[in-house]
């Protein structure tokens, strides 16, 4: 769900503060508009019902693979990021509705505020570092390799502290995604809108996934109070 393909980061000794910033404003602005569609798509699913969340997951999916061939033809790029991002409304809607009905609503204010906080960390130190963080993509995504076994292992062995351990592992990777994603932006001398889309798409999917990992962790240690 990550791209790596980073032919489109030119990153150079040369590149000026200005250009960067203007890279850095144009991810931030599609990422600030995807999460607009967000909020509506999560509005569209607490109004549509469960039965709107397979159908949400499959154009989510749909969406996120057609932006690979389609990264680059404007305005198609953005019309289907758009979709991509309402579809993950909907399903983060229907999840979020579920807590809501638990009397779980401040287990989702915490874990909102938390991945807020950490997203601001992180961003801020991946776009300030002078360190070369070229090398950490390809040991995140080995890790997250590792945790998605853990958790196909998981649906077999039902132990509430492997969930909770894998979650938390996750969260870890995510935040290191989310310094290194910030970082390439931060790094790159020139890109696309197509490009920048798909930046955009990888530090949406890191804090969508960073927050969904909270959301769990905080369950398992603030649940049973709350209820």
């Amino acid at each position: 769900m990550y791209n790596y393909d980073q032919s489109y980061y030119r990153p150079s000794a040369l590149a000026g503060g200005a250009v960067r910033n203007t890279v850095l404003g144009q991810v931030l602005g599609l990422l600030g508009v995807s999460f607009v569609f967000t909020a509506v798509g999560a509005w569209l699913g607490t109004n549509l019902g469960p039965g709107a969340f397979f159908p949400a997951l499959i154009v989510s999916f749909g969406a996120l693979i057609a932006l690979y061939f389609v990264r680059d033809r404007s305005p198609l790029n953005l019309g289907v990021l758009y979709t991509f991002a309402t579809a993950e409304g909907i399903t983060l809607g229907l999840l979020l509705q579920s807590y809501l009905t638990r009397g779980l609503g401040g287990i989702v204010i915490d874990a909102a505020a938390t991945t807020a906080a950490i997203t601001l960390a992180a961003g801020a130190y991946g776009v300030t570092t002078r360190r070369d963080l070229s090398g950490l993509g390809g040991i995140l995504f080995v890790r997250l390799i590792g945790v998605i076994v853990a958790s196909l292992l998981g649906i077999f062995i039902h132990l509430p502290l492997l969930h909770l351990g894998i979650s938390v592992v996750a969260a870890a990777i995510f935040t290191g995604f989310l310094v290194y994603d910030f970082n390439r932006v931060a790094n790159a001398a020139a890109a696309s809108t197509g490009d920048a889309i798909m930046v955009a798409v990888a530090i949406y999917l890191d804090i969508y996934n960073l927050f969904l990992n909270l959301l769990t962790i905080l369950q398992v240690f603030g649940g049973n109070d709350r209820e």
